[in-house]
Formats: structure tokens, C-alpha cells, sequence
């Protein structure tokens, strides 16, 4: 697989904390980077060297940026400024979203950005032969267990698929 340059927001990261499989979402054959805005709301968890060692690039806004986010963050209220700061970059580099939060996918879809979520990215970690789907599974509950907000339907139909996987 060639890698794909994503802006990756917060609650992925979350989600793969929770799981206990995050340094393992590195593996994918993904460029990741973010805003300093959201790598400051992970900063408790981890630091931004640990991040960068990782292999998540961290981008530092500028002034101008900045001003620029919360103007688009008055435009889109129900967006916080880590989620605004995630589309801005992600369309100031052309670049897929990584997020599970609802208006900023909606946003992405407004604006013909191409977006995903953990569940997908748990997909492509199976498929890419980084995790076997009991340990997708595992990871799911654990995420679920530690009260992530991923879709449960969704979630329980494909922890039943992985864990009859063979």
C-alpha cells in the first residue's frame, strides 16, 4: 500500500489509547500529522516528542492560522477549535480527516474531503495484517469498556464478526 498523508483529531487518538493499541495505529501505511492544538489536548497522555517518535507530525499554527480557525470556528459553532483546526489544515494540504466527531464529518463531507473513523481504521489495520481481528475485537471492547463514543450497533456487529473469525 502506498501511504496517504490524514489530519488526525483527538478522539481517534483517544480511542486508540483506550484500546491499548496505540502505537500501533502508527503502523498504518498513513502520514499522520495534526495541529499543536490537538497534540495539546493529548499532551496528559503523551508528549510531543513521544508523538513525533511515534510518527505523528505535529504542525505549529501561526498567527495568521490561527485567526483564521476562529473565524471558520464562528462559522461552524457546533465545531470546537481542536476539530476546526483539523478541517483547516486538512484542506490547507489537501488531506483526508481521521475523526469520529459528527459535524466535523459533516463539514468533511460538505467539503468534498475525504474522512474516516476508528472503526474503519481498525478495518485497515486487519487488512494490512497489524492487528488479527481477535485483537480488533479486544481492542474494540476495550475502547467501548472505557466509554469512547463510537456507534455500539456498529461496534457489537463487528466485534461478533472478528471474534468469529478464524
Amino acid at each position: 500500500m502506498s501511504r496517504r498523508t490524514c489530519c488526525i483529531d483527538a478522539n481517534i487518538l483517544f480511542d486508540f489509547v483506550a484500546g491499548d493499541i496505540f502505537d500501533l495505529l502508527f503502523l498504518l501505511p498513513f502520514d499522520f500529522h495534526t495541529s499543536d492544538i490537538v497534540a495539546n489536548e493529548i499532551s496528559r497522555s503523551y508528549s510531543e516528542r513521544q508523538l513525533a517518535q511515534l510518527g505523528l507530525e505535529i504542525l505549529a499554527l501561526d498567527d495568521s492560522e490561527v485567526l483564521e480557525i476562529f473565524t471558520l470556528k464562528q462559522e461552524h459553532i457546533g465545531l470546537s477549535v481542536e476539530d476546526v483546526s483539523v478541517y483547516f489544515l486538512s484542506r490547507k494540504h489537501g488531506t483526508m480527516i481521521l475523526s469520529n466527531d459528527g459535524p466535523l464529518r459533516k463539514l468533511a463531507d460538505a467539503s468534498r474531503i475525504e474522512y474516516h473513523g476508528t472503526l474503519w481504521l481498525l478495518e485497515k489495520m486487519i487488512q494490512g495484517e497489524i492487528l488479527r481481528p481477535q485483537e480488533a475485537a479486544s481492542a474494540l471492547r476495550f475502547m467501548l469498556n472505557n466509554k469512547r463514543w463510537l456507534p455500539r450497533p456498529e461496534c457489537e456487529t463487528l466485534i461478533k464478526k472478528w471474534e468469529s473469525h478464524e
